[in-house]
C-alpha cells in the first residue's frame, strides 16, 4: 500500500468514528449545585466517578495516539491527482 492509499484509509476511518459523550462531563453537570461541584454527592458516587475518570483517561490516551499517528503522515502535494479531491470532502 502506498502512502496515498494509507492516508485515504486513515481519513475514511476517521469519518466513521462516532461522537462520544464522556461520563465525566455528565457527572460534572449532574453534580453541580449553585455553580459549584457538590463534593459530598460526588463522594457518595465514588464508584461512578472512578469509572468516569478511567473512561476519560482511556479516551484521551487513544486520542493522543491517533493525533500522533496523523502528525507522522507527510502532506500530500496538491498535484497528486483526481483522487486527492475525494480525501478533503
Amino acid at each position: 500500500m502506498n502512502e496515498t492509499e494509507y492516508i485515504e484509509r486513515v481519513v475514511c476511518s476517521l469519518k466513521r468514528v462516532p461522537s462520544k459523550s464522556l461520563l465525566i462531563i455528565e457527572l460534572a453537570n449532574n453534580f453541580t449545585k449553585d455553580g459549584q461541584l457538590d463534593y459530598e454527592a460526588l463522594a457518595e458516587a465514588q464508584p461512578e466517578v472512578n469509572m468516569a475518570v478511567a473512561e476519560a483517561k482511556t479516551y484521551g490516551s487513544h486520542t493522543l495516539m491517533a493525533v500522533d499517528s496523523l502528525k507522522r503522515l507527510e502532506a500530500i502535494p496538491a498535484d497528486v491527482g483526481p483522487g486527492y479531491a475525494s480525501l478533503s470532502e
